[in-house]
């Protein structure tokens, strides 16, 4: 009988990944995008291989995008604050070992004129991988 009751007494650990009955899941295309360097690649195209102007404006280019949600920016012009696809076999880049097989684009984001962040959505967050900092990334 005591043995009975410890096993009725276990807890069993809540999974806090699951949605509540009610709960909704979010609409990232609500939400501003948040932008992330935790995915660049250190090659040729690194954030460290930018001279100062072009980290001074890149900082300007997120700041500028940091009330417009992405609902919004898919309709905005690629050449402001909006962005472009590009097709996953024009990057001529190192290939993150994190992307899937089945990707077939990314994107890219103008930071200075027309040099561009190029990285992945997930959710409300943009990885950037490249900074395109001398038009070589990709055939434009």
């Amino acid at each position: 009988m005591a043995r009975q009751k410890s096993i009725n007494k276990q807890k069993i650990p809540k999974n806090k990944n699951r949605l509540k009955v009610n709960e909704q899941i979010p609409n990232y295309d609500d939400m501003p995008p948040i932008f992330s360097l935790e995915k660049v690649i250190g090659d040729d195209y690194c954030f460290t291989k930018l001279d100062d102007t072009n980290k001074k404006q890149f900082a300007e280019s997120i700041y500028k995008r940091r009330d417009i949600k992405w609902s919004e920016i898919k309709k905005i012009n690629k050449h402001k604050l909006g962005t472009e696809q590009i097709p996953k076999h024009q990057i001529k880049g190192k290939m993150p070992n994190n992307i899937k097989d089945d990707t077939n684009y990314f994107l890219a984001f103008r930071y200075n004129g027309k040099k561009s962040m190029v990285g992945y959505r997930d959710k409300n967050i943009f990885y950037i991988i490249w900074f395109d900092h001398n038009f070589t990334l990709y055939d434009h």
